[in-house]
Formats: structure tokens, C-alpha cells, sequence
């Protein structure tokens, strides 16, 4: 079975847990693609958008950050991302 969403998305959080920003980015990046084509749980793709924008904000990236939030806004109208959007 090939990792899924779950898998990349908590790989990233161990990553940005280790501020290995760019690890993050990778592990969501690889996370969001393979919902690509597919049925998949708008709640954890936004989630893992997200945990992008979070690791793109610590980089000070603040453009590519609320980008982000604005991806993961599409996908799952989260308060939480909704409060981190106003902070960035």
C-alpha cells in the first residue's frame, strides 16, 4: 500500500516539530499530491495545506503563506486556520 495523505501529513508535523521547515513543505507537498485524482477527506487536505502555510510562516514566506491558508480555507472552513490567516 502506498502512503497516504495521514502518512505525509504526520510526517511533516514531525518535521516542523524538528524546525525542518523545508522538510515540512516537502512532506505536504508529497501529502497533497496523492489526493490528486482521487476521493479524498477534504478535512485532513486541509489540514495538511495548512501545516504548509504554518512551516512557509515560520520562514517568514508571508505571501506564499496566506496563499496557503487561503487553499486550506477552500477545502475546509476550519476556524483555527481562519485565526492563524488574521495572525499571518
Amino acid at each position: 500500500m502506498d502512503p497516504d495523505l495521514t502518512y505525509y501529513s504526520n510526517k511533516a508535523a514531525v518535521y516542523f516539530e524538528m524546525k525542518d521547515y523545508d522538510g515540512c513543505i516537502d512532506a505536504c507537498d508529497q501529502g497533497i499530491e496523492t489526493t490528486k485524482g482521487t476521493n479524498y477527506d477534504f478535512v485532513k487536505l486541509s489540514k495538511a495545506i495548512a501545516r504548509k502555510a504554518n512551516a512557509l510562516l515560520q520562514q517568514k514566506k508571508f505571501d506564499e503563506c496566506i496563499e496557503q491558508y487561503q487553499k486550506a480555507l477552500l477545502e475546509n472552513q476550519d476556524h483555527g486556520i481562519k485565526m492563524a490567516l488574521q495572525k499571518a
